[in-house]
């Protein structure tokens, strides 16, 4: 297998792995109303899904250090498919959930970053697979890819369940996440274990002594807070705005799960793109300008609902450009500032803080709705200090960035 196949192949397989994520974000508004949800609560069962997957991600980078990462991404797929089936069965409030979305994180936890190390560990064997070009386009075009895999989420989600209802919508969205478990374990050759000493251990030391590491490792936290609270309310933002604005907006519009979809597409194009900037004019330096524009997009996010349906669209799908800019590159640098002694502890660290982040950007977005709506009513000041929450927290990345990655940078 050449190197382009390998890695479009691994990006497919993530693609169709990770398709539950989204199926509770893309329902938000009808999960609140059929379940009676507060916004809190919703924000609850939408990070569950990044706690489960903060929880495990370590023992799944542990065991990649040990065996072969394709039976540890193998596992996760079944885990979150299967997950994903069993909630379409029986879920039928806060509680069953929060249960089934968390055990459907620990499956991600078993397919992202597992996957990334099943696709470098093979590359690396590859003729010409080993290049630093190469190795970064291929992460970031494997870390773009869940843009796909979100957008398809949405997209899917939505229409099944206007067509059949939830229940048949999560069913199906689970049993494509199960397929990549079964082109994974009859396509991917094996490959012999790590050659590794003693027991399987996560030591932080080295990690936090790699300062370069460490700044994208923190940039990627803030990065995590601000884009899972997006897309977690992304949706129910865009069915407050529609109706704000149904007189006037056009007809042809479609709906909020479709409008959310189209906008987490963007997220693709622009990870490549800030990949490329960065390679051209220094990856710090861009992610610092990326993440900047971001985070001040983030503060304003929630007021430009103001603003006619089409201008407000358009600021979104430049909002998402900017909040997606930046992913591919941070979990570039990351690897590239890696010690190769410990890149596996390095990636269970990256994905402890970025996922950990992601669970509480959903919930903090959610208490904040809850503690202005009763105030200032369901209206464009509420949404605007709501969402204003993810602006803040993304502001860290750029600190984090100027702080400790200036220190043995790669460019």
């Amino acid at each position: 297998m050449t190197p382009r196949r390998l890695i479009l192949l691994l990006s497919a397989l993530g693609v169709f792995g990770i398709l539950p994520n989204s199926s509770f974000p893309a329902l938000v508004p009808d999960f609140i109303a059929a379940w009676g949800l507060s916004n809190a609560e919703a924000g609850w069962i939408a990070g569950m899904y990044y706690l489960g997957y903060m929880a495990c991600v370590a023992t799944a980078m542990l065991l990649t250090d040990r065996i072969d990462a394709k039976w540890v991404f193998l596992t996760g797929c079944v885990l979150a498919g299967g997950s994903t089936i069993i909630y379409a069965a029986i879920a039928d409030g806060f509680c069953s959930a929060m249960l089934l979305r968390g055990i459907a994180g620990i499956g991600h936890a078993a397919i992202y970053m597992p996957g990334l190390r099943a696709l470098t560990d093979r590359l690396n064997l590859l003729p010409g697979g080993s290049g630093p070009a190469l190795q970064s386009r291929a992460v970031t075009l494997y870390t773009a890819c869940y843009s796909v895999s979100i957008a398809a989420s949405f997209t899917l989600t939505g229409l099944l369940a206007e067509w059949f209802g939830w229940r048949v919508s999560f069913a199906v969205v689970g049993a494509l996440a199960l397929l990549p478990a079964v082109v994974t374990w009859l396509v991917l050759s094996d490959l012999p274990p790590p050659k590794t000493e003693g027991k399987p251990r996560l030591d932080w030391r080295p990690v936090f002594r790699n300062r370069a590491a460490l700044g994208y490792i923190v940039a990627y936290g803030a990065h995590g807070f601000e884009l899972m609270a997006m897309r977690t309310w992304l949706t129910a933002f865009l069915v407050f705005a529609l109706a704000r604005e149904a007189a006037n907006a056009p007809s042809w519009l479609p709906g909020p799960t479709l409008l959310a979809a189209f906008v987490t597409l963007i997220g693709l194009p622009a990870s490549l793109l800030g990949n490329e900037v960065a390679l051209k004019v220094g990856r710090r330096r861009a992610l610092m300008v990326i993440m900047g524009i971001s985070a001040l997009m983030g503060i304003a996010y929630g007021f430009v609902s103001a603003l006619p349906v089409l201008w407000l669209l358009l600021y979104m799908c430049v909002y998402f450009i900017f909040i997606c800019g930046d992913s591919g590159s941070l979990t570039a640098g990351m690897m590239a500032a890696a010690d190769p002694a410990s890149r596996g502890a390095t990636m269970a660290v990256h994905s402890i803080f970025g996922f950990g982040a992601s669970v509480l950007g959903p919930l903090c977005v959610g208490l904040a709705l809850d503690a202005v709506f009763p105030v200032f009513g369901q209206g464009v000041l509420s949404w605007g200090l709501g969402l204003a929450v993810m602006g803040f927290g993304a502001g860290l990345g750029p600190l984090a960035l100027w702080w400790w990655a200036r220190e043995k940078a790669p460019n």
